[in-house]
């Protein structure tokens, strides 16, 4: 790219101060200008006649689409920095809340492992939850697996990461009225049943 000082839309050799003022008048317009609006401006010292003169000579119209395409460009530029500060900000949250969320985890454990707390099966439940979700996320895994069920006319998408879900809970003893409301809704539904090393 040119120097600043060798730019189209800086002053001309030989360009006239006051051509070259008229000129930066029309520039800075922006996109929608045109010789009969500068002629309005109250800055404009000249007619439209002399300002199709200077704009045919010093070729305003294409020095001013140089310009354009230089402020968009910096634009672009503008926000592309802005979007990686955003990006680099976000991961740098992103990590002190790990780090946070893995010092509680690993308090936790280590609570439980020398008896001073108790992890409830309920916990456990969604502790082993999240992990799995996360695990999944980070090889590129959906969080989610389904198939359909039932019937031809009457087709059941059954959320198999639900059903697991029962069964562990159930392994664990978890009562929960809401789990076994699923479970017994699914049952009815004719849904295929679990392997017995998930259902049992």
């Amino acid at each position: 790219m040119k120097d600043e000082e060798t730019q189209e839309w800086e002053r001309l050799p030989s360009e006239s101060s006051k051509a070259y003022a008229h000129f930066c008048l029309y520039r800075d317009m922006g996109p929608d200008r045109s010789l009969r609006k500068l002629a309005k401006d109250g800055k404009c010292t000249a007619k439209v006649r002399q300002l199709d003169r200077w704009s045919s000579r010093w070729r305003w119209v294409e020095r001013c689409q140089a310009y354009d395409d230089h402020l968009l460009h910096q634009d672009r530029l503008c926000r592309e920095k802005e979007r990686k500060d955003m990006a680099t900000r976000h991961a740098k949250i992103a990590v002190l809340g790990q780090n946070l969320v893995v010092k509680g985890i690993e308090k936790l454990v280590a609570d439980v492992e020398q008896g001073k707390r108790d992890l409830s099966a309920s916990d456990a439940s969604r502790l082993l939850d999240v992990a799995v979700k996360i695990e999944r996320l980070s090889r590129g895994e959906p969080t989610e697996i389904s198939e359909l069920g039932g019937s031809d006319e009457h087709p059941i998408r059954v959320n198999i990461e639900d059903r697991a879900r029962q069964a562990v809970e159930r392994a664990l003893g978890i009562a929960d009225r809401g789990t076994a409301e699923r479970v017994e809704g699914a049952e009815a539904a004719d849904v295929p049943a679990l392997p017995d090393s998930l259902g049992e």
